[in-house]
Order: structure tokens, then C-alpha cells, then sequence
């Protein structure tokens, strides 16, 4: 697949997109709790999807009714008409004389093009069954929600959630630490989040590829960690995994890859793990943990390159060229 350039107006669309896949990892990880399941994560996150769609479905009905109100009132309404169409374009197409029917029609598909949905429900083969990852101490990523399986104090676990909405994935992860953590463990998860910061301070129009993956594995090398091979970062816009992969390590040094253009939409996910870089998938073909058993961290972002700089869409505080804090 060649590599997908978006527009300012699609990186407005993927931010909103980014900012709902925001708030309900927030709610998910202020309840990871000792006592609650991962199960129970999973809920949250559904019902979060769920209360997304539905204000979605919510704002394009008000629109529309604008919208028909406006062209039966106004003879000059299309400046006006683009202004409150800004992201529902599709409701463009309704004019003076379109039947009630028709403008159902039109919403309905209008709904169908911004709906809120899990990018992870169903995906892949044997399709995930969650909407959310849940990866606790040496489970690296995908690792599925249980009811069985209990938060404990002192776990780290890594929660990696996204979704589709306006037609654009948002992609994140970060990893938590529950109540009394180790020292060591707290240490492991601290340099893995601070490798992506440096890496997004890196997302810059001319930069490359390989500038990222140098700086999230120099930083992790450095305190005796190592960098997980298998899984990447990638791009990301309409599906959840476009070109470029964005490799968190480099065999060839910085200034390698494809150079970062404007326009540039890409996932950057760091695992760092305390032993070997060494990767086992379990009996469920998804749940991946360290081959040695020794614990794991995970981080992750969407950013765009702009030409201001890193835009950090599933960050609440990151603006064009200010990548914000975690």
C-alpha cells in the first residue's frame, strides 16, 4: 500500500477521533484498580464506544435539521451550509424540495460514514474478541480481557485501545502502574514512556523513519532494557495499519527510512521488556508475552507530522508543533 498523505481537514477529523479514543482509555486506566478485572475494562471501553456513537448519531441529526431548516429559509445559504457541514459533508446533498424520506436516507448514510466503532473487535483471524488489550507484567500486547483475570497491586499492565470514528482510526496505549510497584518495575515503565517522548520529538517534516526507532532504542538500551522485534509501530488513517511500519529499533543507525512528510499520520508504540527481546504467542493466538517471563512495558501514540511539527492526536493537551505532556 503507498503511503497515505492526509489533508488538514482529515487530521482535523482523525484528531477528534483521537481525542474520544483519549477519554475512554483515561476512564479505563483511572479504574484499573486492585479487585477489578480486565473484563471490566473491556465493559468501560464498550460502553464508551457505545455513548460516543450515540452523539455522533446525535450531532448529525441536529445538523441535518439545520441544514433543511436553512435551505427553505435562505435563498444565498451555502456559505452558510459549508459552515455547519464542516465535518458532515455528506449532508451537502440536502436541498429545497428533498423529501423527508430522502433526507433520512442521507443521514443514514451520513451516520454510516462517521459512526464510532471498535477498531479491534473482530479483527484479524481468530477474530479478537475484545475491543480493548489488556496486557498485565509479562504479557508484552494483546492480551484479552477476562473476568477471571483480577488486577493485583504492584501488576503493571499495558491497555491498548482503539477505534473508528469520521472513517479515521485512533490508535494508544499506555501502561499503568497499580498501587506498591517495584522499583525495578517502575523504572522498566518510566524509560518506555519517556522512549516514545523522544521519539515524538522527533516527528518532524524531514526527519526519518529510522530517527524514531534509534531514539526509543538508545534510550532503552542504555538502562539495560531491550526493544521487542515482532510487533512495529505503523501508519494508520482509514485502515488501522498502513505503510510505513515504524520499526521500534533500527539495525542501521539514525538518518534511515522513509523521510517524514507533512500529512503523515503514524502510530508509534514502543515495548520495551527488562529481559530479552524474545516474544511468545500463547495457545489463544493472540497473547503475547516475553519468552523469558520477565516483565514488559508498551506506550502508544498517533501523531501527525505537520509543518509546525508533531501533532499528538490521542493527547488532550498536544497542539500542531507542541507535542504536549504525557
Amino acid at each position: 500500500m503507498a503511503i497515505q498523505l492526509k489533508s488538514k481537514d482529515e487530521l482535523r477529523l482523525m484528531r477528534e477521533s483521537g481525542l474520544v479514543a483519549a477519554g475512554i482509555l483515561d476512564e479505563m486506566c483511572l479504574a484499573a484498580k486492585p479487585g477489578v478485572s480486565t473484563w471490566d475494562l473491556d465493559q468501560i471501553a464498550r460502553t464508551g464506544i457505545a455513548r460516543a456513537a450515540r452523539k455522533v448519531d446525535a450531532d448529525i441529526a441536529e445538523v441535518a435539521h439545520q441544514v433543511s431548516k436553512l435551505v427553505h429559509e435562505l435563498a444565498d445559504h451555502k456559505v452558510e451550509v459549508e459552515k455547519l457541514t464542516q465535518v458532515f459533508t455528506g449532508l451537502r446533498t440536502i436541498k429545497k424540495g428533498t423529501s423527508s424520506s430522502e433526507v433520512e436516507r442521507i443521514v443514514s448514510l451520513e451516520g454510516d460514514r462517521h459512526r464510532v466503532i471498535s477498531a479491534f473487535l473482530g479483527y484479524a483471524q481468530p477474530p479478537y474478541p475484545a475491543v480493548v488489550c489488556t496486557s498485565i507484567n509479562e504479557v508484552i500486547v494483546h492480551g484479552i480481557p477476562r473476568k477471571n483475570e483480577i488486577i493485583k497491586d504492584g501488576d503493571i499492565i499495558g491497555i491498548d485501545f482503539g477505534i473508528f470514528m469520521h472513517g479515521f482510526c485512533a490508535d494508544t496505549a499506555r501502561t499503568i502502574m497499580v498501587g506498591n510497584v517495584s522499583p525495578e518495575n517502575r523504572q522498566l515503565v518510566e524509560t518506555a514512556s519517556e522512549s516514545l517522548e523522544n521519539a515524538i520529538a522527533l516527528c518532524k517534516i524531514g526527519n526519518r523513519i529510522g530517527d524514531l526507532g534509534h531514539a526509543v532504542q538508545r534510550h532503552s538500551e542504555a538502562r539495560g532494557y531491550s526493544v521487542v522485534r515482532q510487533f512495529v509501530g505503523h501508519g494508520t488513517g482509514r485502515q488501522m495499519h498502513e505503510d510505513p511500519q515504524v520499526p521500534n529499533f533500527t539495525d542501521k543507525g539514525p538518518d534511515t527510512g522513509k523521510r517524514l512528510k507533512a500529512g503523515l499520520v503514524i502510530a508509534v508504540e514502543p515495548m520495551v521488556n527488562a529481559g530479552t527481546p524474545d516474544i511468545e504467542v500463547l495457545k489463544d493466538e493472540w497473547t503475547a508475552v516475553t519468552k523469558d517471563r520477565k516483565m514488559s512495558a508498551h506506550f502508544e501514540h498517533t501523531i501527525a507530522i505537520t509543518e509546525e511539527g508533531p501533532w499528538v492526536l490521542t493527547r488532550a493537551n498536544s497542539t500542531p508543533g507542541n507535542p504536549g505532556s504525557p
